[in-house]
């Protein structure tokens, strides 16, 4: 693997889109996704996106003979972070789950949350240069408390976390850095 600077990316902005009826495909135009992939809104500058997993532990498996014989993973579970700052009717569904509206109040349900599936697409921009991420099933809901600070924009933090689809051979996909050709 050669050094190549023009594959670094410090993303300078970013747009995360979700399609509540699962039926997207991924974007020809990372610039245009799509009339069913719909931007989630504003998010936070602070923290803009996380790219957590959980599990993938290593474990090395002994056999009499042999005190490093093979390797075990465990299995991985894939989580996209971010917090939306807007306090609409989107925000509520995507943090507190599924529900409905009462006029200008959003009913919290009493009972276990239902999260909000979809799939999604996110793009990191840098300079005229993004790259981005295709995810055909994911389940998106709260991941922490809301903190209400009078020095900042106060959000509702979410996680989507990554489903498989039994007809695809991969979770998510990752695109390279590239050049852009919109704003």
């Amino acid at each position: 693997m050669a050094l190549d600077d023009g594959a670094l990316v410090v993303p300078g902005a970013g747009h995360i889109y979700f399609d509540r009826t699962g039926t997207a495909t991924r974007p020809t135009d990372p610039y245009d996704p799509g009339p069913l992939l719909e931007e989630v809104g504003n998010t936070t500058r602070e923290s803009p996106l996380t790219i957590n997993q959980e599990g993938g532990e290593r474990t090395t498996l002994p056999t009499w003979q042999n005190s490093a014989a093979r390797e075990a993973v465990s299995p991985i579970t894939h989580q996209f972070a971010f917090t939306l700052l807007q306090w609409d009717e989107s925000t509520y569904e995507l943090y507190y789950g599924q529900s409905t509206m009462d006029g200008d109040y959003y009913n919290v349900s009493k009972g276990t949350p239902v999260p909000v599936e979809g799939c999604m697409y996110i793009r990191i921009d840098d300079g005229s240069a993004f790259a981005d991420f295709w995810i055909p099933r994911a389940s998106v809901l709260r991941v922490d408390n809301v903190e209400l600070d009078p020095e900042n924009l106060s959000g509702y933090p979410v996680g989507a976390t990554v489903l498989g689809a039994s007809e695809l051979d991969y979770l998510f996909q990752i695109g390279a850095k590239r050049a852009g050709t919109g704003s």
